[in-house]
C-alpha cells in the first residue's frame, strides 16, 4: 500500500509526466517499490480518467519506471492492473456547498479538480478476477443506516445525489495458487478542510464504517451491479488503503477506525499487535505538532498512521513493515532530497506499508 502523490490539478498531466523516464521523483517512488517488491500493490493518489480505464499513465509508469532498474534496484513487472471508477471530480448536477455555483472541486461527488483526480489503482503479479469485482461507488450517503451526514447542511437535492464513497469502495478478488484473496480497497476523504458542520470528518467516519459493513455483510448493502451484501463469512480478505484516520491522533472521529482495527475478522497482530507495521526511520521524525502515537508506526510526515494493510484473521502473517529507512541506512536517500531533508515534494508525504503473508500452495 503506497500513496504516491501522483496527482495534478490539470487532467492529463500525469500521463505527460510518465511519457518518458526523466522524472526524478517517480524514479525514487519506483525504486522504493522495487526495494520492497510487493506482489500486490495499491497506489493511492494516482490520476486516471475516472471512468474505470487507463489513459496510459499507469501503463507508462509500469513500463518507464517499475520495469526499469531504478537507483540500482531490479525492475519489477506487474502483468495485471485495475483502475477503479472514481467519484473524484465527477460534477454533481446540484450545488453541494450552496454557494450558488455548480463547479469543481467543491461540487464534485468526490473532491477533485477533474474526473479521476486523486484516484487509486491496483497492480498485481497474480490474476485479477475482473468479472467478480464488486464496487459501492454509487451508494448514497443518506442510504447508510444511522449515517453521520451533518444535519441541515446539504439540501434535499444534494442529498439525493451525494455518494458516500469519496473515490470508490471496491472488492477485487485475486487468485494466488488456486486461493482467492479479496482486496477491500478504498481511500476515504481526509477529515479536515471543512467547517463547524464537520462534513469531511463525518464522511471519513462513514466511509470507514462502510469498510466494516462490507466485512460484516450488512443487510442494507447493494453494490453497483445490484448484488446484496458484502463479503461472505468464509472469504479471505485484505483491507488496503490510505484511510486518512489514526486511532490515537489527528482530527478524525476515532470510533470508526478503532472499530475497524479491532474487528474480530481483522488479524489483530497486524492491526494493533506485535506485527503492526513499523519502521526504524519514523522514530527520528519530528512532526510540527506533538503526537501521542508510536512514532515507529507512523506512515505520514504529519506523524500519523494513515496507511493500512489489514489481512483477515484466517491469513498467516510472516513479516510486516513501513518503508522509512533509518538515518544512516543506505536507502535513506529515496525519501530525502539532496540536503537529506524529508519533504513531500521530493517523493511522497506517505510511506509504503507492506505485509508478507504465508499462503497455502496447492
Amino acid at each position: 500500500m503506497f500513496n504516491v502523490s501522483m496527482s495534478e490539478p490539470v487532467s492529463g498531466q500525469i500521463l505527460k509526466q510518465t511519457a518518458n523516464a526523466e522524472n526524478k521523483r517517480f524514479s525514487k517512488l519506483a525504486a522504493i517499490i522495487q526495494s520492497v517488491r510487493p506482489d500486490v500493490l495499491l497506489l493511492c493518489e494516482f490520476d486516471h480518467p475516472g471512468d474505470g480505464g487507463d489513459d496510459g499513465a499507469l501503463a507508462n509508469f509500469r513500463r518507464h519506471y517499475l520495469a526499469v532498474p531504478q537507483h540500482e534496484h531490479v525492475g519489477i513487472e506487474y502483468p495485471y492492473q485495475y483502475c477503479p471508477p472514481s467519484n473524484t471530480g465527477l460534477l454533481s448536477p446540484f450545488d453541494l456547498n450552496d454557494d450558488g455555483v455548480i463547479s469543481l472541486p467543491e461540487d464534485g461527488l468526490g473532491f477533485g479538480e477533474h474526473h479521476g483526480h486523486f484516484s487509486f489503482v491496483i497492480l498485481s503479479r497474480y490474476p485479477i478476477q475482473v468479472d467478480q469485482i464488486r464496487s459501492w461507488q454509487h451508494l448514497l450517503w443518506r442510504d447508510m443506516p444511522e449515517h453521520c451526514m451533518p444535519e441541515g447542511f446539504y439540501s434535499e437535492q444534494a442529498q439525493s445525489v451525494l455518494r458516500l464513497s469519496s473515490k470508490n469502495h471496491v472488492v477485487v478478488p485475486i487468485e494466488v495458487n488456486n486461493q482467492v484473496i479479496h482486496l477491500l480497497c478504498c481511500h476515504p476523504t481526509p477529515p479536515v478542510f471543512d467547517g463547524e458542520e464537520k462534513r469531511n470528518a463525518r464522511r471519513n467516519h462513514d466511509e470507514l464504517r462502510l469498510v466494516t459493513d462490507i466485512i460484516n455483510n450488512a443487510d442494507y448493502l447493494v453494490d453497483d451491479n445490484g448484488k446484496n451484501g458484502g463479503l461472505s463469512k468464509g472469504d479471505s480478505f485484505v483491507v488496503l488503503g490510505d484511510l486518512n484516520a489514526d486511532s490515537a491522533d489527528g482530527d478524525g472521529m476515532k470510533s470508526a477506525i478503532q472499530d475497524l482495527i479491532y474487528h474480530s475478522r481483522i488479524n489483530r497482530s497486524v492491526s494493533a499487535g506485535k506485527l503492526t507495521p513499523k519502521s526504524l526511520g519514523g522514530r527520528f521524525h519530528r512532526p510540527w505538532q506533538p503526537r501521542s502515537g508510536r512514532s515507529n508506526e507512523w506512515t505520514h510526515l504529519s506523524g500519523l498512521r494513515l496507511d493500512y494493510v489489514l489481512p483477515s484473521v484466517d491469513l498467516s502473517v510472516k513479516q510486516t513493515g513501513v518503508f522509512w529507512p533509518d538515518k544512516k541506512a543506505p536507502l535513506r536517500h529515496l525519501i530525502t532530497n539532496e540536503k537529506g531533508k524529508e519533504r513531500a515534494q521530493d517523493g511522497s508525504d506517505h510511506r509504503l506499508v507492506w505485509v508478507d503473508l504465508q499462503l497455502c500452495s496447492q
